[in-house]
């Protein structure tokens, strides 16, 4: 059985407003209207209407507008405090959701220099940076990966407590029980140093470049970095 066709809802008085030739109708039965209102008054003998018109005001100045500025003075101080009360709110929202969805390092695995590098690495632009170096056409770029990518392995081994005057020594005091990327760490390394020392001289492929990038990345998955 087909379903029954859905009654459209009834027009209500505003939309008709939404039509120009609508709107200038009401504008003048409205102008109509305050014209006939006007001239009622004047019946009256109360003055013509530019004076009674003058009287309105001096009544609504003289009358309502004191009260008036007492209504919207205890309005306003409402409005103040509803803006305070829902901006106490959103902090309070706020720290929720950093609860949730940062939540602090509590794992017993990880040790407090890996909790800080985690944090601080958590959206790592610099790694982005490593990455558009990596996939430009300019050889220069993919020196420049390269190198900078080495940059933040030392630092990391150094928030790692390893010790050494050079990231080579650091390596070479770190532990592969604790350290399972050590060798994607060294093999991109020793990549690096050649790309340092030759110069132009080494001949560094897109494809060199993307393999050693992929050994750094491996080594700051490990520890949460990206």
């Amino acid at each position: 059985m087909p379903p029954k066709d859905k009654k459209a809802p009834p027009a209500k008085w505003h939309d008709a407003l939404n039509d120009p030739v609508s709107f200038l109708i009401f504008l003048f039965i409205i102008s109509t209207l305050a014209a006939a209102f006007m001239s009622y008054l004047g019946s009256f003998n109360l003055g013509s209407p530019e004076f009674i018109w003058f009287r309105i005001k001096q009544y609504f100045l003289l009358n309502i507008w004191p009260t008036w500025k007492v209504v919207s003075a205890v309005l306003s101080a409402l409005a103040i405090y509803g803006i305070v009360h829902n901006l106490r709110g959103l902090r309070g929202i706020d720290e929720i959701e950093n609860k949730i969805f940062n939540p602090p390092v509590t794992d017993p695995e990880i040790s407090p220099q890996e909790a800080v590098v985690m944090k601080k690495y958590a959206r790592n632009e610099r790694w982005e940076k490593v990455l558009g170096l990596m996939n430009s056409s300019n050889s220069s770029d993919w020196r420049l990966a390269i190198m900078e990518a080495d940059v933040m392995l030392e630092e990391l081994l150094s928030k790692l407590g390893l010790h050494g005057d050079s990231l080579g020594e650091m390596l070479k005091s770190a532990d592969s029980n604790t350290f399972s990327t050590l060798d994607e760490a060294w093999d991109a390394h020793k990549v690096r140093n050649q790309v340092a020392h030759a110069g132009t001289d080494f001949q560094l492929t897109d494809r060199e470049t993307k393999r050693v990038i992929a050994q750094f990345e491996k080594v700051f998955k490990e520890f949460g970095l990206i």
